[in-house]
């Protein structure tokens, strides 16, 4: 009969009853062990021929988001903008504190009289609420939406110049991270 230990591992391996001697904690250990350098060498294999797809298959790695990162000085004020493309949304985000600030749902509704030129819905959703917001946030990137195909744009902005000058430089500066 096997040490009280070793009926234990066994009982919780699930080979209790079967008949078997339970195999020593050393022997287990080397099993893992082969387990493991086999696991790897398999994935290994498996990377060399081209993934799971079999040999032979070659696999396109493409992101899964689209993002890009400037960092700049716009008047005087250190400023880092961050855009990133989803499938139905792009998020901007232009930050003068390091920080995200308020966060603003900019929505293009075509809906209207105006086929070619949609108006843009504008609607705070952390932060303060405040019409200088809403204007900021539609002339920052009324210009993202439309070039996007109109999707909708989250804009995280946390700004210390509001001013009109500022905000077309921060235009600029968003355009050049461009990944709609």
């Amino acid at each position: 009969m096997a040490p009280p230990r070793a009926r234990v591992m066994a009982a919780l391996r699930g080979e209790e009853g079967r008949g078997r001697a339970a195999p020593s904690p050393r022997a287990a250990g080397r099993r893992r062990e082969e387990k493991g350098a086999a696991s790897a060498a398999a994935g290994r294999a498996r990377a060399e021929s081209g993934g799971a797809a079999g040999p032979g298959a070659a696999m396109e790695v493409s992101p899964i988001v689209t993002s890009k990162q400037r960092e700049e000085v716009v008047h005087g004020v250190p400023t880092e903008v961050v855009c990133t493309a989803f499938s139905n949304s792009v998020l901007v985000v232009v930050t003068q504190y390091g920080k995200m600030g308020t966060i603003v749902y900019v929505d293009p509704n075509t809906v209207g009289n105006n086929v070619g030129r949609p108006s843009l819905t504008t609607k705070v959703l952390l932060g303060k609420d405040e019409p200088l917001v809403h204007v900021c946030a539609k002339n920052l990137v009324a210009f993202v939406s439309q070039e996007a195909g109109n999707k909708p744009v989250l804009l995280a902005m946390a700004l210390k110049d509001k001013t009109m000058e500022g905000i077309q430089a921060l235009r600029e500066v968003i355009r050049s991270c461009q990944v709609w």
